[in-house]
This record gives C-alpha cells, structure tokens and sequence, in this order.
C-alpha cells in the first residue's frame, strides 16, 4: 500500500527519469567529433576515396541508432559513399542544345546528356536500365548524325544518291 509521502516521490523520480533521459543521448557529440574530422580532410582537400576518410565514417557510424543526431549522421554518410563509389565511365555523352531552331541531332545530343547526367548520380539499383537507355540513345545519336546533312551538302558525297536534276 502507497502511502502519502510514497506517491508524489515515485512521480517526482519518474518526472526526473524523463527530464534527464535525453540529456544522456551521446549521439550530438559523437556527431560533432565526426564533424571535427570531416572539416579538417576537407580543409586538407583530402580525396573521398583516400582511406582516411575512413576513421570518419567510423565516427558517423558511431552515432547510436535512437540518437536524435542519427539522421543527421545517416545523411553524410549516405553523402561520403555516394563520393566514394565508381563512377560511370567517360565520356558519356557528348553537350547538347534544346529549344526553337535545334535539330534533331542536337535534341537527341541533349536527351543523352541528360541521360547520363542521371547516370552520374544513379544507385546502384537505378544504374542498369539508365546505362541501357543511354548506350541506345547514343546509338540514335549515330544513325540521326549519319543521316542529317548541314545546309548546302545534299548527300550524294557521303554514298547517297545524288538528286536527280531536270
């Protein structure tokens, strides 16, 4: 049986449990310490391949999972791996111009660009069928710019039948 003096003390800790439970979140301060590393390799101009960048990932994978600061940590490390990982090979496409007047050589030209701008910042999931996409755009590309003539050349040099004139 509680009795009077029982009850408001048992609150009174419950109260205090609450009030300094998050005070014991060691997250923000491992996540400081990670920042403290990360801006001296950047100030360094250190490479995201280079292996020093490891004891920073360490750092930010340190971070407790129920941290309030672990979002924060998940999003650099999500931005340290996506720097470290391969990059797709070159070139990819060549630039390309869009809008009023442009061919379809130059519209096809953009559309691989834009293709392979994705292609630089796909996961690993998204590469695949962005890779695909690109390598036949690049193919259209080929066959449009073999077949397109600049003003005043008709053809007939490149093994085209010449126009038959009257």
């Amino acid at each position: 049986m509680w009795t009077a003096f029982q009850r408001p003390a048992a609150a009174l800790s419950i109260l205090l449990c609450l009030v300094f439970l998050p005070g014991c979140d060691s997250g923000p301060e491992k996540l400081r310490e990670a920042d403290v590393k990360y801006q001296a390799l950047v100030d360094q101009g250190v490479r995201p391949t280079d292996p020093a960048w490891d004891e920073v990932v360490a750092a930010l994978e340190a971070v407790p999972k129920d941290s309030r600061a672990r979002p924060e940590a998940d999003k650099r490390l999500a931005a340290i791996r996506g720097l470290r990982g391969k990059l797709p090979p070159r070139p990819l496409a060549t630039p390309g111009a869009t809008g009023p007047g442009t061919d379809d050589s130059d519209a096809k030209r953009a559309a691989c660009e834009a293709l392979a701008k994705k292609l630089g910042v796909a996961n690993d999931a998204a590469r695949e069928p962005l890779q695909a996409a690109l390598t036949q755009c690049q193919k259209e590309l080929v066959r449009i710019e073999s077949h397109s003539h600049p003003p005043g050349e008709h053809g007939h040099e490149h093994g085209h039948e010449a126009p038959a004139t009257k």
